[in-house]
């Protein structure tokens, strides 16, 4: 847009978060976008608190909005504390937009309007839902690679076999950090890819190693999972949060 800004890093002038936002209320007369994407890898930071900056701004810069976006929004609410008292984000009102895979319906209808914008006659759009479901993502790619190839099944297997790959890397980056728990999240994840409840876990857990675990680690597994929106809690049952990650640990 032909706008820029440079950062000064060096020690004795180095710009502050809370001055760049003050910078950009001064120049702008219109509404400053600031837009945080995987905002909950700012739990990661060391040595920096984002939240003190972030309440200074809602209270005082009236253009300077921020959306944040995360696909692991346990972490995220952990990090922002919006109910914790002690968090300066305490008491600030905020809107949540929660994004969901499509319904079998949504994404019939996704997927004929993608059809349609590039002329193309297709029929068989149950059976992509059936077997890719209804991330908006995976509906894309499958459909870049039949038009590229024209081949349903290959096409579809084309596309499970990407996302299996992509979800197992990403578990790995979860997995970070975690290697002595590393065998019991695997474990996990591949106990859970069909759903089940917590005794379950618990069970398989202790068959697979042959000895007790008590039942605060269970939960702790289970939570660091949900957290990171690898699974979720339908009732007394845990899911893996999207079918391909199901099929991606079965």
């Amino acid at each position: 847009m032909g706008n820029e800004i440079k950062f000064n890093w060096k020690k004795n002038e180095r710009l502050s978060f809370a001055s760049l936002l003050d910078s950009l209320e001064q120049a702008s007369k219109d509404n400053v976008i600031i837009v945080l994407d995987e905002a909950q890898e700012l739990v990661k930071l060391r040595g920096v608190n984002v939240l003190p900056v972030l309440a200074y701004a809602y209270d005082n810069l009236k253009r300077v909005k921020f959306i944040m976006s995360g696909s692991e929004m346990g972490l995220l609410y952990d990090y922002l504390r919006i109910e914790d008292p002690e968090s300066p984000l305490f008491g600030r009102v905020f809107s949540t937009v929660e994004l969901k895979p499509f319904s079998r319906e949504e994404a019939i209808e996704f997927l004929k309007r993608g059809f349609q914008e590039v002329n193309v006659d297709f029929k068989d759009y149950e059976i992509v839902y059936e077997k890719i479901g209804g991330i908006p993502g995976w509906l894309t790619y499958f459909g870049f690679i039949y038009l590229e190839t024209k081949k349903l099944d290959f096409a579809i297997n084309q596309t499970l076999e990407y996302a299996r790959k992509v979800i197992l890397k990403e578990f790995e980056n979860f997995l970070h950090g975690r290697e002595v728990a590393r065998k019991r999240y695997l474990y996990i994840m591949r106990t859970l890819s069909k759903c089940g409840k917590w005794s379950d876990v618990k069970r398989a857990l202790e068959l697979e190693e042959g000895i007790e675990i008590s039942d605060s680690e269970i939960y702790n597994y289970l939570t660091q999972l949900i957290k990171h929106s690898w699974i979720i809690k339908e009732g007394e049952k845990y899911c893996p949060s999207e079918p391909l990650i199901g099929l991606a640990f079965s």
